[in-house]
């Protein structure tokens, strides 16, 4: 009894805390954070109380029409009602797009203990449906569900544009009777009258899954039917078809359902936002020995062979499902993680499974930091010249930086003859590649080396944190 009154308690105190906070309002939250199964939480009140409702994807990690869709949810303002969304249930999975690495999550929810990693993110989820009005799991499925076979694509077996419930109505064990079916062919009139192809509607998939004949045995271990049985609450999949034409429809497609399905229980957003543009690093900090560098993506960048390095900020123009892997150290998610570096390794960057960026780390003296050529023409002929080297010229030869080469980056950087610059260039952007640069006495002799006028360096690369390779270049008379 004093269990009971105690937890009755907490409840209303939650719940003024709640009521007595300014709305609308948002909470964000990591758990597992720096792991493989990292899982970000978005709750999102709306300026007046109702409904809430949780949004799951990517409990399977090759399914992106769920999880991108869902992760648009993330940053919605709300007029009424309230959203808990979780955009990437199964990280790990989703950084190597594969359904399970470690087993299908979504036939893990029958379990009450925690067996593998991924179990702690099922718990999270369990909990967090004790705090929704109906359940909302997004995922991609194969074909198009037909209440017909028509083809090998299109028939009763195939999950692909479907609404699931797992019945058409559930009774609960305090005796409320949920009407899934009513609800769900309220959202496919109003997802179908904007989907102008009647080859890519949607239709009703009932499971049957507490029938003990029913042919989709698994789907008692998901997280749809735990939250109807454990926490009586609607609980819907929503599965649109891997095999539409783009991932934008695909995406489009889920946010019709979950607008529907928001509208159904009156949660009233306040600005949607759908933008989807191609995911982009523009730089990132690496932390060496305690020293904060700026590092561009596609580049390398030199260190002491057991320094330590940590991947501290990655700016991009997307700030969630953002993972950086430190290879061959540690697992996939390597960032704010020091790690000792005692060999040439590279740091791998995705959102979500696509790779969008690369930096190479190359401990100092080994084989790889010598494996850098510059080449240049000297009077209309190609030379190599190692990362370095240095180049012999005379006065009144004609000198072209041409290209650098390194098995470490996958762009080609600009190329800068310190001490000249272009004669009738308005902005020196200090990319001298192409140019024909006499060798004469108009070179400024502050950039030479020892600033006597005869060796002159020319470097690949940015500024000078980012300094790709080097060679001279020496003038006699």
């Amino acid at each position: 009894m004093r269990k009971l009154c105690l937890s009755v308690l907490i409840t209303v105190i939650l719940t003024l805390s709640l009521s007595a906070a300014e709305r609308p309002f948002s909470e964000h939250k990591v758990y597992f954070e720096g792991t493989d199964y990292e899982l970000s939480v978005y709750k999102i009140y709306g300026r007046k109380n109702g409904k809430t409702m949780l949004i799951v994807g990517g409990l399977q990690g090759d399914e992106p029409g769920g999880f991108l869709s869902a992760d648009l949810y993330s940053e919605l303002r709300l007029e009424e009602g309230n959203l808990i969304v979780i955009p990437r249930a199964n990280f790990k999975s989703i950084i190597l797009f594969n359904r399970g690495t470690d087993g299908d999550m979504n036939r893990r929810f029958h379990i009450d203990e925690v067996q593998y990693e991924m179990d702690k993110v099922v718990q999270v989820i369990k909990e967090l449906m004790g705090e929704s009005d109906i359940f909302i799991n997004l995922h991609d499925g194969w074909g198009f569900h037909s209440p017909e076979h028509t083809s090998w694509l299109r028939s009763p077996e195939r999950f692909g544009q479907s609404i699931i419930v797992d019945s058409n109505t559930y009774t609960c064990s305090n005796g409320e009777v949920l009407d899934l079916e009513k609800m769900a062919k309220y959202v496919l009139n109003e997802v179908n009258q904007k989907i102008k192809n009647e080859n890519y509607h949607m239709h009703y998939f009932n499971t049957q899954t507490q029938n003990p004949d029913t042919p989709f045995e698994e789907m008692k271990k998901t997280a749809t039917f735990y939250a109807l049985r454990e926490h009586c609450i609607p609980a819907f999949g929503v599965e649109t078809s891997k095999n539409l034409p783009s991932q934008e429809m695909k995406i489009l497609h889920h946010n019709y359902a979950v607008n529907a399905f928001m509208q159904l229980v009156g949660i009233v957003p306040e600005q949607p936002k759908i933008f989807l543009p191609k995911p982009e690093i523009k730089y990132v900090i690496l932390n060496i020995n305690g020293e904060p560098k700026v590092v561009m993506n596609d580049s390398a960048v030199k260190v002491g062979k057991g320094s330590i390095v940590e991947v501290s900020h990655i700016e991009a123009n997307y700030s969630r499902g953002l993972s950086c892997d430190i290879e061959n150290i540690n697992g996939l998610n390597d960032k704010n993680i020091p790690v000792e570096i005692r060999k040439n390794t590279s740091v791998i960057f995705r959102k979500d499974s696509e790779k969008i960026g690369k930096i190479n780390i190359v401990v100092e003296g080994s084989v790889e930091e010598e494996n850098r050529v510059f080449i240049v023409k000297v009077n209309g002929s190609k030379k190599a010249v190692i990362n370095g080297g240095i180049l012999e010229v005379r006065k009144g030869d004609t000198l072209e930086l041409v290209k650098f080469f390194s098995e470490l980056i996958a762009h080609e950087p600009e190329i800068n003859f310190k001490g000249w610059v272009p004669k009738g260039v308005t902005y020196n952007d200090g990319d001298d590649r192409g140019y024909d640069i006499m060798i004469n006495s108009s070179f400024m002799n502050k950039y030479s080396k020892y600033g006597k006028g005869k060796f002159f360096p020319v470097v690949a690369g940015g500024s000078s944190d980012n300094i790709l390779g080097t060679f001279y270049v020496k003038i006699s008379d």
